[in-house]
């Protein structure tokens, strides 16, 4: 009987664990200097998809961050070669909800409807214009669309 109770667990457990997949939202990060954000952060995603996602910047802030807005370079370098640079200016619309709060986490539109083509490592070179006190971490969420 407990054999049979046991068999029943594993394969509901395995059931469970093919029916939920995490892929759709990855997030690559890197730390970069508590104290002034000013050099490149290197991020690798490794792409085994070519579904069209969204593609987030990240930013893991503490309380010292105040811009309404940051001015990033951004290079993308693909498994076949291809570099594209480009400077962009994301608005910030964050408020802390929490006054005791020290961390948070937010989330910058960059790209909609990112088709990645090549499957392998895409390399994105992510530097501030001017130095940004209060960043922790920074980083890309691919959101897969449905």
């Amino acid at each position: 009987m407990r054999r049979v109770i046991i068999g029943i667990v594993a394969c509901s457990m395995s059931l469970l664990l093919s029916a939920c997949r995490v892929e759709p939202d990855m997030v690559v990060m890197s730390d970069v200097d508590v104290n002034g954000w000013s050099e490149c952060t290197t991020l690798t995603y490794n792409n085994r998809l070519t579904e069209q996602c969204d593609l987030n910047i990240m930013l893991h802030i503490n309380n010292r961050f105040s811009k309404e807005s940051i001015a990033l370079e951004i290079t993308t370098l693909t498994p076949d070669s291809l570099r594209l640079t480009e400077q962009v200016t994301l608005p910030i619309d964050f408020k802390w909800e929490q006054p005791t709060a020290t961390t948070a986490d937010i989330t910058l539109p960059y790209r909609r409807n990112v088709t990645l083509r090549c499957e392998g490592d895409y390399v994105w070179q992510i530097t501030p214009l001017e130095s940004i006190d209060g960043v922790e971490a920074v980083g890309i969420n691919f959101k897969i669309n449905n």
